[in-house]
């Protein structure tokens, strides 16, 4: 896929203006807001709840995006204890870079290129579970596809403000949803940029949103057709420049349906997001795994391709958003935070029997904590 057809993929439906009302309204497209849009519609009934995805939602939506990040003691024992019945992949051993013609492991004598933003993150050993068998209420199938893109309202947001105890999100196109609860699955740092009113939030709660930024990401995805590319189980870091302090392309391989895939995440500068540049950068990935890979030009691949202005936050400050309520102004009545960089409060991990130090629980496992107690609360 080039990275002209993204722009596709993203193109913003034509809507007529409209004003919603609905109870319940669920902001996001990830795999965590579709399965609590299901959830809620299950709970309250579908004329009850709405889906603002703000674009078509993708089969690449349907699963978290680049490496696992399942990983360290916490991440990992709380997926353990949650879900010992899932099946899974595990990598125990450190993340491999490539060095002089060949892998060298992370730990090693040997060092690697320069580590930027959070890529040391996963240097580590990873899990990766089967994320059908968590997420059964979520099918895989092009008709779930056709009908959730159906259901969700497919347009940009513009701003959100209060109304009363509720909310009104207003969209680009001039469209206004109202409604008493809102879901909210991009980061609290979005809420903030997209709430009109800031003067309504204490000084707390605004600083614990800016902490909540994150770098944007470019996924490239290489699906190959029955034949593996290679039976490496570790996760790779392979290095743009070995002459100049541009990061890395992180990707694991993983077995697909037809065949096997690898999907790269590459942290990328917010001075460096233009077309050419994602294109300059997408060619040395393929430059580097021709050279890395001899069959990697024979056998027959796919090519997906996504840019992500938002990813994990692995610091999240779940105390100073404890803190914020304690001396803050209501911001939080009605509204939830969900996804993997909403913050976690104690009473949520009351429902958890090992003790863990909650401000490294991140990713992946942070979103499975908050959408384990929104489920309980429509059991």
């Amino acid at each position: 896929m080039a990275f002209k057809d993204l722009h596709k993929l993203k193109k913003i439906a034509v809507i007529e203006k409209e004003s919603i009302t609905t109870p319940y309204l669920v902001v996001g497209k990830d795999i965590f807001a579709l399965s609590l849009y299901n959830d809620l519609k299950k709970a309250h009934g579908d004329d009850k709840v709405r889906l603002l995805s703000q674009d078509a939602v993708l089969r690449s939506d349907l699963l978290p995006k680049g490496p696992s990040t399942i990983r360290g003691e916490v991440n990992k024992k709380f997926f353990n204890e949650t879900f010992p019945d899932i099946a899974r992949t595990e990598t125990t051993e450190n993340a491999l870079f490539y060095k002089d013609m060949t892998w060298k492991s992370f730990g090693g004598r040997s060092k690697s290129e320069a580590l930027k933003y959070d890529e040391e993150f996963y240097t580590g050993g990873q899990i990766t579970p089967d994320y059908e068998q968590i997420f059964k209420n979520i099918p895989h199938s092009d008709e779930y596809l056709e009908g959730i893109n159906k259901e969700a309202y497919q347009v940009k947001i513009k701003s959100i403000k209060r109304e009363n105890a509720g909310f009104i999100v207003e969209c680009i196109n001039g469209t206004e949803f109202h409604c008493e609860f809102l879901y909210f699955g991009l980061s609290p740092y979005h809420y903030m940029e997209f709430y009109s009113e800031k003067s309504e939030f204490s000084d707390r709660f605004m600083e614990f949103c800016e902490t909540t930024k994150t770098s944007s990401a470019l996924f490239v995805k290489f699906v190959f057709d029955k034949t593996p590319l290679s039976d490496m189980k570790e996760t790779l870091f392979i290095p743009l420049s070995y002459t100049h302090d541009w990061g890395h392309f992180v990707g694991e391989f993983r077995a697909s349906k037809d065949g096997q895939e690898i999907e790269f995440m590459h942290f990328m500068e917010d001075h460096l997001m233009s077309e050419e540049d994602v294109s300059r950068i997408i060619r040395l990935l393929k430059k580097n795994m021709e050279k890395i890979f001899d069959n990697f030009l024979k056998i027959k691949s796919h090519e997906y391709i996504a840019l992500e202005q938002e990813i994990g936050c692995l610091k999240i400050d779940d105390e100073l958003f404890a803190k914020s309520l304690e001396a803050g102004k209501n911001e939080m009545k009605n509204l939830f935070f969900i996804g993997i960089n909403a913050p976690v409060t104690t009473e949520q991990c009351a429902n958890y029997t090992f003790e863990y130090s909650k401000k490294d629980l991140n990713g992946v496992m942070r979103a499975l904590v908050i959408q384990s107690n929104h489920t309980k609360k429509f059991d």
